[in-house]
């Protein structure tokens, strides 16, 4: 039927198509300012053979750390808004940004560094930048990892969630059984010396054939606690509200104790957006949320534990 030329069209969609164009439009919106941005994760991974193909709830950019404020700027300029975040996140989580966008299924996740690389964030994505790989979206041109830079980023990713996700471990089972020449191989130890992800990375490099030891810096670095104890403890809610208590001040830790044991009415409704927005909904969401955090903390507690000495001499 003909409709009026001023009607809206709305357009639906499809989450591969809409990861597809937002790729290669937060690329085309890095370039256009001069910005170095490299795509992470992705259907790269699968064009190299690191694991199976599917589609991404969201798009992964890494951003050259001394610009990353300056492309969320320019991001939150062209209609994205910035997906609300738990007090929790907010403590805990320094390294990206996640932005949304009314009509669109996925979200750009922009990060300034990713977990794992020890090494400084400038340093790390130097190393990336030199890792480049051209892949071609939504008929554009976009930046994105070669096979050696992907193979980290996705060893990185998976091992964080492999202890409670079965899709985590089983792309980390891909990643080890995916074939890798003598020169990948030796690519691959370069580096994760150079990025500061051999310690980090030390149960999954030597099954994809990588004998390399970490460099001192490395070993000594305290983020290194935190990673194994992050891998230890998964994803368990628990161990972050430990993570944050320890790290912040003591002055602040009544009030972070009372923000764990009851959390904002906005915080429960960002996290629970299914919870009834009642007196007795959000109590009965509150309720639930403690037996979640009580079946997790034993988790939480052993990473902190087992890993109390800190990092290798």
């Amino acid at each position: 039927m003909p409709t009026d030329a001023s009607t809206d069209a709305t357009v639906l969609l499809r989450l591969d198509e809409a990861d597809e164009l937002a790729a290669a439009w937060v690329c085309a919106l890095a370039e256009r300012r001069g910005i170095r941005a490299l795509l992470i994760k992705g259907p790269a991974l699968h064009l190299h053979g690191l694991r199976e193909e599917r589609v991404s709830a969201d798009v992964d950019l890494l951003v050259e750390p001394a610009r990353f404020e300056e492309l969320c700027e320019a991001i939150v300029g062209s209609g994205w808004r910035e997906r609300p975040s738990l007090l929790i996140s907010k403590l805990t989580t320094v390294h990206s940004k996640t932005y949304l966008r009314d009509g669109w299924p996925c979200d750009l996740d922009v990060h300034s560094f990713y977990p794992g690389f020890l090494a400084d964030p400038a340093d790390v994505f130097e190393a990336l930048w030199r890792h480049r790989w051209v892949l071609s979206l939504a008929h554009r041109d976009c930046l994105a990892l070669d096979k050696t830079a992907g193979a980290l980023v996705l060893a990185l990713h998976s091992l964080r969630g492999a202890t409670i996700q079965p899709r985590h471990l089983d792309e980390l089972e891909q990643l080890v059984r995916a074939p890798f020449t003598d020169d990948e191989r030796a690519e691959l130890a370069a580096l994760a010396r150079e990025t500061g992800c051999v310690a980090t990375l030390e149960s999954v490099l030597p099954r994809l054939g990588v004998e390399v030891e970490p460099t001192a810096a490395e070993r000594a670095a305290p983020e290194l606690r935190y990673w194994r104890e992050r891998v230890t403890a998964g994803s368990h809610g628990s161990y972050f509200w430990m993570l944050a208590l320890r790290k912040s001040r003591w002055r602040d830790r009544p009030r972070l104790l009372w923000r764990a044991f009851w959390p904002t009415r906005r915080d429960l409704l960002v996290a629970r957006p299914e919870a009834v927005d009642t007196i007795r909904g959000r109590t009965r969401a509150r309720l639930a949320r403690w037996g979640r955090g009580i079946r997790s903390a034993p988790a939480g507690a052993r990473a902190v534990w087992t890993h109390r000495r800190g990092v290798s001499p």
